[in-house]
């Protein structure tokens, strides 16, 4: 009885977390299959989810106390994908960042987005609209590898935005899902100003 509550313990051990999301894709599968997304780091676990065979851009948030299962983030929640299933995939960055190009970055109340894809990133807002804006700069914080990094973007009515992306873990406040990128940053506009924080992570191909 003892080793069979010990066994059933290590299906669920804590998990650990990873400094930055890593960046992965589905090998191994065969094209008329899919894999398996798991509600816990087990292959007995509820299937909640599937990954194409050949998905990328997978966004792993931490792994298990094994490393055998890294956990990502869903709709509404999280799930867990077998490593055996996932090799490292090289994603494109911003500049000379840690920070991945096409990150899709939000929060509520008020709602509001900041998608980073390319030169053109655009803003948007509940109260505002839709804003475009270019890249102007981006830095990483000083003595530090890629990141935190400061992004400044320039809109043609002279709107700027200085925006604090962080490898860190972030929740939106309203659902159960976990983000591996935290965002502060600052809208200064001709008409107004806005301080706002949130959540980013990247969409998966």
């Amino acid at each position: 009885m003892i080793r069979a509550n010990l066994c059933a313990g290590l299906l669920f051990l804590p998990a650990l977390a990873v400094a930055e999301p890593s960046y992965h894709r589905v090998t191994g599968v065969a094209a008329n299959d899919v894999l398996n997304i798991r509600a816990a780091p087990s292959a007995n676990s509820a299937d909640i989810g599937d990954l194409a065979h050949d998905a990328r851009g997978i966004e792993v948030l931490e792994f298990d106390q094994s490393g055998n299962w890294a956990q990502i983030g869903l709709a509404e929640g999280n799930g867990w994908v077998s490593m055996r299933y996932l090799a490292s995939d090289d994603i494109p960055m911003l500049g000379d960042t840690t920070v991945p190009l096409g990150l899709v970055c939000g929060g509520t109340e008020p709602f509001w987005a900041l998608d980073l894809n390319g030169n053109h990133m655009r803003y948007s807002h509940s109260e505002d609209g839709d804003t475009d804006f270019a890249m102007d700069g981006i830095v990483t914080a000083e003595g530090q590898l890629g990141s935190p990094a400061l992004l400044t973007l320039t809109a043609e009515d002279t709107s700027v935005i200085e925006a604090t992306i962080s490898g860190t873990s972030c929740s939106d406040g309203m659902s159960d899902r976990s983000y591996g990128w935290t965002i502060t940053m600052q809208l200064i506009s001709p008409s107004q100003r806005r301080f706002l924080a949130g959540c980013c992570h990247l969409p998966r191909n």
